[in-house]
This record gives structure tokens, C-alpha cells and sequence, in this order.
């Protein structure tokens, strides 16, 4: 099982490092691209707080055998780069959805970044998890990810969903949501693994496929955040 585990997120935290790379290039050699401060602040917060997540949790699954300490220790680096995830998840998408609004982008940032605390301080105090802590885990991972959605649902609120999608990528962040649900739902329900114990330890574990729907859901957050900066490229005054 933890090969499986491993290698979905070394090569999920290289798929984000040649995607940062990738976008500095075309932005440096085109004519049409150009980034602004806050445009780099946006895409490097959510870029690199993927690429801690995955080689965090990468590094977690290839030393979780170690030893006991070893365990618990690299269980709460996991724990940590999750909700550091979900931090840059909120942090960028908060800055376009609200571009010509500095006080709802700094009201959000606080809470995205009172939020992840919060959820790093509360699973650390169970020892870094466990089997036992599944459904605790899942849960406040759920609650994290909608707290960094926030910003969006406000965004479709005010906006309707047609816009919201042309402005800031709510398509793509639905996208995202039902992605990171999906796996998180599968997780903790141990689901398929619960249909046919055995026959999946190697391949097709629920948190295997957790692995792979928070790297797809990342995916999306990327393009979510391409949508809007298209936007806002074009229509930059407010």
C-alpha cells in the first residue's frame, strides 16, 4: 500500500514544482503574459504550498515504518502540510475573487490562516492521528477546505454563477470540491477496501485514491486560478 502512497504525491509535488516552473518561463519569454506582484503572490502561494503538501506526505508514507517516533513525528508533518495546502488554496483564490476589494481579501486571509491553525493545533493534540482519528481527520479536513471555499461561495452569491465562473473559475472550484469530497468520502468510509478486505492493500486503497483525487483537485485549483487571472488580464481596472 504505502508504495502506492508514496509515489502519487513525490509525482503530485513534481507535477506542481514543472508547473511553477513552466509558468515563469511563458511569462518571462511572452509579450502578452505579464505577471504582477500580486499575480505571483497568488499562483506561488498555492504552487508552493502544493509542493510541501505532496513531499511532505510522500516523505511521511516512506518513513512511517521507521520507528514509532518517526511515526508520529513525520504524522504531524503531514497533518502540517495539509492545512498549509489548504491555506495557499484560500489564499489564492481569495485574491481574485476579491481583487478590488481589500478588506474582504484581508478578512479572508485571516480566517483561512485562523482556520488552519485551528486545524493543525486539534489533530496534533491526538498524537498525529491513526486509524482510530479517520473519521476526526476527514472531518476537519472537510471543514478546513469549505472555510478556504468561502470566499467563492460569496463570489456566486453576489455574482450569479454565470459570472462567477467567467471571473473568478467557481466551475473549476466546484471542480475541485467534488474531487477533494470524493476522496475524502472514500477515506473515511474505506471504501473499496471494505468490499473485499485484502484485495486491495497493493492497489486501489481508499487512501491511495485520496492521494490521487487531492492532486487532481489541485489540478483544478490551477486552472481555476489561470480562469482568473485571464480575466482580470483583461479587465484590469475595477
Amino acid at each position: 500500500m504505502e508504495t502506492m502512497n508514496i509515489w502519487t504525491h513525490i509525482l503530485g509535488s513534481i507535477a506542481f514544482i514543472t508547473v511553477a516552473l513552466t509558468l515563469n518561463h511563458f511569462v518571462s519569454v511572452s509579450k502578452d503574459l505579464t505577471f504582477t506582484r500580486g499575480d505571483v503572490f497568488a499562483f506561488g502561494s498555492f504552487l508552493t504550498s502544493a509542493t510541501i503538501c505532496f513531499g511532505l506526505s510522500a516523505g511521511f508514507h516512506t518513513l512511517r515504518s521507521h520507528s514509532y517516533n518517526i511515526h508520529h513525528l513525520w504524522g504531524k508533518m503531514d497533518i502540517l502540510g495539509i492545512c498549509f495546502l489548504a491555506l495557499g488554496a484560500g489564499t489564492s483564490m481569495t485574491y481574485y475573487a476579491f481583487y478590488c476589494r481589500p478588506f474582504f481579501q484581508r478578512m479572508y486571509w485571516g480566517l483561512n490562516l485562523f482556520s488552519a491553525i485551528g486545524a493543525a493545533i486539534t489533530l496534533f493534540d491526538t498524537g498525529g492521528g491513526g486509524n482510530k482519528m479517520r473519521t476526526l481527520r476527514g472531518s476537519v479536513f472537510s471543514l478546513l477546505a469549505i472555510s478556504a471555499m468561502l470566499p467563492i461561495f460569496q463570489s456566486v452569491i453576489e455574482l450569479g454563477w454565470t459570472r462567477a465562473c467567467n471571473e473568478v473559475g467557481a466551475g473549476w472550484y466546484l471542480a475541485e470540491a467534488l474531487s477533494l469530497l470524493t476522496g475524502v468520502t472514500g477515506f473515511v468510509c474505506r471504501f473499496p477496501e471494505r468490499l473485499s478486505p485484502g484485495t486491495f492493500d497493493i492497489w486501489g486503497h481508499s487512501h491511495q485514491l485520496w492521494h490521487m483525487f487531492a492532486v487532481l483537485g489541485s489540478a483544478f485549483h490551477v486552472v481555476a486560478l489561470l480562469a482568473a487571472y485571464d480575466y482580470r488580464r483583461m479587465h484590469k481596472i475595477c
